[in-house]
């Protein structure tokens, strides 16, 4: 049986006006219905392992534009894009916010790291959400006013099988124009 987390030669790409990602042979774009419920109303497209089936027990990247979201700075009264770090930190509050769906859930974050998507500034947060047993990362990047957020996640016993393909996916990312 082929290991559908191996990195795989043989490449896919996806391709959008936005955007384009290549993802190997041994994954798919997951369908969207109600037993992959795993596309939010952003969401332009999930990539799954050939095969996998179980909602609870899967490994996922989902790749979602978003508008930008405003500041106004009340000291100089100027509006602003919210930046990268205003983004993350407020990511991370929510996740470790008590009333929030995460907050009963005993996320640990691990990580909050720079680094770029297609030579564009970009964040990495990485998390354990224990109570789920999962690990996630969302890779965060701005390009013309959206914030496109590429979150993975899977079962923490498959980190070592899945994060290594997944951030070959996440570095072939390129906007398009």
């Amino acid at each position: 049986m082929k290991n559908v987390y191996a990195q795989d030669t043989a490449l896919q790409t996806f391709d959008t006006p936005e955007f384009k990602i290549n993802y190997p042979s041994t994954w798919e774009i997951a369908p969207k219905n109600s037993t992959f419920p795993y596309y939010g109303s952003n969401t332009a497209v999930v990539f799954k392992p050939t095969g996998e089936t179980s909602p609870l027990n899967i490994t996922y990247l989902s790749i979602s534009p978003l508008r930008v979201g405003i500041s106004i700075d009340n000291t100089t009264l100027t509006v602003s894009r919210d930046s990268l770090d205003k983004i993350v930190a407020e990511e991370i509050a929510f996740l470790q916010d008590p009333a929030s769906f995460y907050g009963d859930l005993n996320v640990e974050i691990l990580k909050n790291n720079a680094t770029t998507v297609d030579g564009l500034p970009a964040k990495e947060l990485t998390y354990f959400i224990h109570d789920l047993g999962t690990f996630d990362m969302e890779t965060i990047v701005i390009h013309e006013n959206k914030q496109y957020q590429l979150h993975f996640t899977t079962p923490k016993s498959k980190i070592s099988e899945t994060l290594p393909v997944v951030q070959q996916i996440i570095k072939s990312f390129m906007f398009n124009a």
